[in-house]
């Protein structure tokens, strides 16, 4: 019984640890933030999100994903940035915005996602 409460202390540790992350497995060594909401009922938002990280990760590229819907100051953040009215995800190089999700899509299908993201 001992065992197995030390091990559920330790996953809660680690998901606490990785909290703003959504893969945990590595922690970002670059300075891509891709600002998404981890609550929402579109699915086309969800796939978008998906899809960066799909993207991001098939390419080795590490990136932090913070969430705006559990962190105000983000979401001001991201909004003054990229726009009143803007919605994730939302793309950036440290404090740098990039982009939203159509950019991003466009750097992709035309092969400069490196240049998009300013990791020349």
């Amino acid at each position: 019984m001992k065992t197995a409460s030390v091990s559920y202390i330790l996953a809660i540790a680690i998901m606490a640890a990785c909290v703003e992350f959504i893969e945990c497995d590595r922690l970002p060594t670059k300075e891509i933030r891709v600002y998404i909401s981890s609550v929402s009922s579109n699915l086309e938002l969800k796939k978008q999100q998906q899809r960066i990280q799909m993207v991001l990760s098939g390419k080795n590229i590490d990136a932090q994903y913070i969430d705006i819907s559990s962190n105000n100051a983000a979401k001001e953040f991201m909004r003054a940035s990229a726009g009143p009215s803007s919605l994730p995800p939302q793309l950036f190089n440290g404090e740098e915005y990039l982009g939203d999700y159509q950019a991003f899509e466009e750097a992709v299908e035309d092969e400069r996602l490196m240049e998009f993201l300013k990791l020349n």
